[in-house]
Order: structure tokens, then sequence, then C-alpha cells
């Protein structure tokens, strides 16, 4: 039997849509939102529409019972689903949905409809570098990210633009989880919005500091203080990349978190790459200094992080300066044999942090 694992333990759903009507009114409550939950089938990633309900994740049964190959069948006379774990999946052949007609009279007085595919404030993206501008990564995507980021959240009406569920959906969404710092990103449909279920694609952009994040943010305002008193920037980085290494021990088999590690304990925690990663873009998020995750796949999986200083890019890998005792990868122009494995997404997050610094 396959066996069906998350990262993170997170309690997993089933999520059966009934059709577009029941989609706008799921919306309309804003309970749900896309999960960023990764999913494996046999030590293998695997790509799940996925939602998270207060902090639970929830996928089709029907995608789960193809991941792992069990029976999935719908009764429509009782209207229940069986499961059959002896039976292999069977695609079920869908049945057309009727497209509601929208109502033809104005909304009401402080709704939020929409009548086009994309608007945005302005139009940010001719600040940046037009070569970062490819596939899914266009200037409406970029308006819509960087109007956030210009403002510290999506105000009322928000830049926004539709992306396809999907490998565009995943794409962009992968985006979003490597800026996250203090604040997290993510999909964001204004409560007044009536006009939804006509663009389900709808795609805008808050950014809100998560409430596992408040407590950690107090605890580093001593250090973001010191910081500050710094004269350079390579001054701000080492002292942030110095401070995170007296809280952590490289491990590769252990994973500890914004909470767990700013908080007082007595003893370095073991972690792996991905969670130094993570740690040291939350504080120089605190910090105010441009930086986002990178990553590589060639030989072992590995994250580290890129800074914005003195008016470039440059690579720090806190988890090696660790283990090695040593600032081997503190500020440097490149990292020889870790090709970055999405160099794409990598140059449109440059310019959505820093307009202009690709060119």
């Amino acid at each position: 039997m396959k066996r069906f694992q998350f990262l993170t333990g997170f309690l997993c759903g089933a999520l059966l849509f009934a059709g577009l009507t029941s989609m706008a009114s799921a919306a309309a409550s804003l309970t749900a939102i896309p999960s960023r939950q990764t999913f494996y089938v046999n030590g293998q990633k695997v790509e799940f529409e996925a939602y998270s309900i207060h902090g639970n994740n929830f996928v089709k049964v029907r995608d789960i019972g193809k991941a792992v190959d069990f029976g999935v069948t719908y009764d429509g006379a009782t209207n229940s689903v069986h499961i059959d774990p002896n039976a292999h999946y069977q695609e079920e052949t869908p049945q057309p949905t009727p497209t509601p007609t929208p109502t033809p009279t104005p909304a009401p007085s402080g709704k939020y409809t929409i009548n086009v595919d994309h608007w945005s404030r302005e139009d940010f993206s001719q600040q940046a570098n037009p070569a970062v501008f490819t596939g899914v990564y266009d200037r409406n995507l970029y308006n819509t990210i960087r109007q956030t980021l210009v403002d510290g959240d999506a105000i009322d009406p928000p830049a926004y633009t539709m992306v396809a569920k999907g490998a565009d959906y995943s794409a962009v969404n992968s985006v979003m989880g490597r800026l996250d710092n203090v604040k997290w990103f993510e999909l964001y449909v204004p409560a007044n919005f009536t006009n939804y279920w006509q663009y389900l694609d709808y795609f805008a952009v808050s950014s809100k500091i998560p409430p596992q994040f408040e407590a950690p943010l107090a605890f580093i305002q001593p250090v973001i203080a010191e910081v500050n008193r710094l004269g350079s920037e390579r001054e701000k980085v080492t002292y942030l990349n110095d401070y995170l290494c007296s809280l952590l021990v490289y491990d590769k088999n252990e994973y500890a978190g914004v909470p767990q590690i700013f908080t007082p304990h007595n003893n370095e925690l073991g972690s792996d790459c991905g969670a130094y990663a993570v740690a040291f873009k939350f504080l120089c998020g605190a910090a105010d200094i441009p930086c986002f995750t990178i990553s590589t796949t060639t030989r072992v999986n590995h994250i580290w992080n890129m800074v914005y200083v003195d008016g470039q890019w440059f690579h720090v890998d806190v988890s090696t300066n660790d283990s090695t005792h040593s600032h081997t990868m503190l500020l440097q122009e490149t990292y020889p044999n870790h090709p970055d494995q999405a160099p794409e997404a990598t140059a449109f997050i440059k310019e959505l942090l820093v307009p202009g610094s690709t060119k």
C-alpha cells in the first residue's frame, strides 16, 4: 500500500466541490484559502489542489484515491461517497455543471464587483527589468504582488490578476512562500466580492504577521535594535548570520520553526538547512533587509538565502557557515555547484523586492 505523508503534522480532510454555486458560497465566507502544504506519496512529491480551513488541510478524496490507488465512487441517489480500499482507482466522467447567469443589476452599495481580469493602482512593472516577465511571471502578476509590498498589505480595492489553478498556481504560490519573512503572503479575496463566481482564478495578495510570529518578533527586538546601530549593511547581515548560528546547530534530520528558535532555550536547536533559511529570512524581514530563499536539487536538496546589500544581490548560507564554523558562504556573488532550480522565479522575486535590481 502506498504511503501518504505530510511534511508537517496537519490534518488531511476531504473537500468535495458540488459546483460553482457552492464554491462561491465558500469563497464568500472566506473560511478556505489555498494551502501551501507539501504532500508526498512513497517519498515522491505530488501536487494536490488543497485548501486550508482553520489550520487544517483539505484535499479531494478523489485526488488521494488517484495518488494512492483506491476506489472512489459517488452515489447520487444517496448523495454519498464510497471508498473501496480493495479496488483500483478509476476516473469518472465529469458531469457538466450549469454556469450561473449573472444578475444584470448593479451591485449593492459597498459591494466589490469586477468586470476585467486584472487591475492595479499603477503600473509598477515599468520600474522593473522587462526581461523577468516570462510565462506566468507577467506584468499583471508583478503589479498585483508589488502593490501589496508597497502598501504593506492588501488595501481595498486590491490589485489583482488571474492565475489558473494547477501548475501556474503552484509556481506563484512558491514565489509567495519564498517571499515570506515576518509576514506571510497569501491569497486574498475581499469579503464583499459579489461576483467571485465569475472569476474563480481571481488572485490578490495579503501580507500579514501570523499570530504565531508575534512572540518571536517581540523576542528579537533587542537584536534588531543592535543591528540598527551598526554602520553598514554588510555588518548587519554578518551580525544576523552569527546570531542565528548561536541559536542552532546543523542537523539534516531535525527542523526547528521560527516560534521554537526565537524563544528562550538553553541549548542549540538541531535544524536542517531549510530551518536556517526560513529563520534568517525572518530576521532580515524584521531588519528591513530584502531577503528570500533559494534552493537547488543537484545532488542533494539544499536551501539558503539571497540578500540585497550595497546595491547587489548576494548569497548567504547560514547552515553552511554554522556547520563549517566560518563565513564561507556569507555575502558571496556566486554559489559554485549550487544551480538555482527556479531561475526565472528568482529573477522575478528580485525585481519584486528591489525594482531594477537585475538590470
